[in-house]
């Protein structure tokens, strides 16, 4: 008994010591260089939202969403279009300048999902946010109604303090959820942020259930 009891203790701390060491790694190495990136602070800056056809009478707006689904924290960004101009115009979602150096290789990425049973095509891109307006890199993705992450790889080719990340809507009617960007420099890796992007993993949770199954089978 004294024996199991000892072997309960000594795999919990490792558990527990693997859980911030991996926590601990990860903030170490990468730098996110998104500003507000989970949107929960009480204004969604410096995000910015452009609409193309505006005097056409699109009707689109942003907001904080503490009520809806999230990925992380407590709140996400609602794109809510309430009208379109009916001719497929762009409605925008902006943070910039991003400051880069050239041969840099930085990974884009970020969650978004529309309403039940609804689907939204749109693009993401990170691009010179002037003339000539040189992609870095791009991808069209078709957002549903489950929280899914978008990634991409973006090549800087030059020296740029105007670089640019968004994602391009089209002016139907709808709303789009978004949470949790992330935009660094290094290779793509997936987070562990629970069922279906909901809520990050509790290290006590996890905790709990690895003491559960040692105690079930010490008996």
């Amino acid at each position: 008994m004294i024996r199991n009891c000892f072997l309960i203790l000594v795999l919990i701390g490792l558990s527990f010591g693997f859980v911030l060491s991996c926590g601990a790694q990860a903030k170490a190495e990468i730098e996110n260089l998104v500003i507000n990136p989970d949107f929960e602070n009480p204004t969604d800056a410096p995000w910015s939202m452009w609409v193309e056809d505006a005097a056409a009478g699109t009707v689109a707006t942003r907001s904080i969403d503490k009520k809806s689904d999230f990925v992380t924290g407590k709140q996400s960004l609602l794109i809510d279009i309430t009208k379109g101009a009916g001719n497929m115009k762009r409605v925008e979602l902006h943070q910039n300048p991003f400051v880069l150096k050239a041969n840099q290789k930085l990974i884009y990425a970020f969650w978004a999902k529309v309403e039940k049973d609804d689907t939204r095509p749109a693009n993401m891109i990170v691009n010179h946010r002037a003339a000539p307006w040189t992609s870095y890199g791009s991808k069209a993705i078709n957002i549903t109604d489950k929280w899914t992450e978008f990634w991409l790889e973006a090549n800087i080719t030059a020296n740029d303090d105007k670089v640019g990340i968004y994602v391009e809507l089209r002016d139907s009617v709808g709303k789009t959820w978004f949470d949790h960007f992330r935009f660094y420099e290094g290779k793509y890796f997936a987070e562990d942020l629970g069922n279906e992007g909901k809520k990050a993993v509790d290290p006590k949770s996890k905790m709990a259930a690895t003491w559960s199954k040692i105690k079930s089978n010490s008996l």
